[in-house]
């Protein structure tokens, strides 16, 4: 039975949303001419793909009654607390998380190599996917 609150329409949405994102960040990869219009173009999808985890997060939390977050990391936090995701991806996706925050508040500089870094293991999304649907078809939701 799926809770009321979780849509499965807009949740598949997002995913979809989701592998777009991780999709042209691998494409634009593979093209080496244009570095700094390629980085750009990594860095933006970089964020769009961790925002479409948050928002993915919050609204599993959100459908499922959960305490409300303040914040994105609180997001994560608290699908943890809950047991939808694992502690290591937990801690990766912080990571992103934090990325995130500098990339779209400009903190401080983001270096080309941490842009880069951060795209070698875009199997963390894969992963995120993996373990919300492992959580909901365990509990009967999906």
């Amino acid at each position: 039975m799926v809770p009321s609150g979780i849509d499965k329409e807009k949740l598949f949405l997002q995913i979809e949303r989701l592998k777009e994102h991780v999709g042209k960040i691998k494409e634009i990869k593979k093209k080496k001419e244009e570095k700094e219009i390629l980085i750009s173009a990594i860095e933006r999808n970089l964020q769009l793909a961790i925002e479409d985890c948050l928002n993915i997060g919050n609204h599993i939390i959100s459908g499922l009654s959960l305490k409300r977050p303040d914040t994105y990391k609180e997001i994560l936090k608290n699908l943890r607390k809950e047991k939808i995701i694992s502690e290591k991806l937990e801690k990766e996706m912080i990571k992103l998380e934090g990325l995130r925050n500098r990339l779209v508040h400009l903190y401080w500089k983001v270096s080309e190599e941490e842009v880069l870094e951060a795209c070698e293991n875009l199997n963390i999304f894969e992963g995120f996917v993996k373990e919300l649907f492992d959580f909901l078809k365990n509990k009967g939701y999906v």
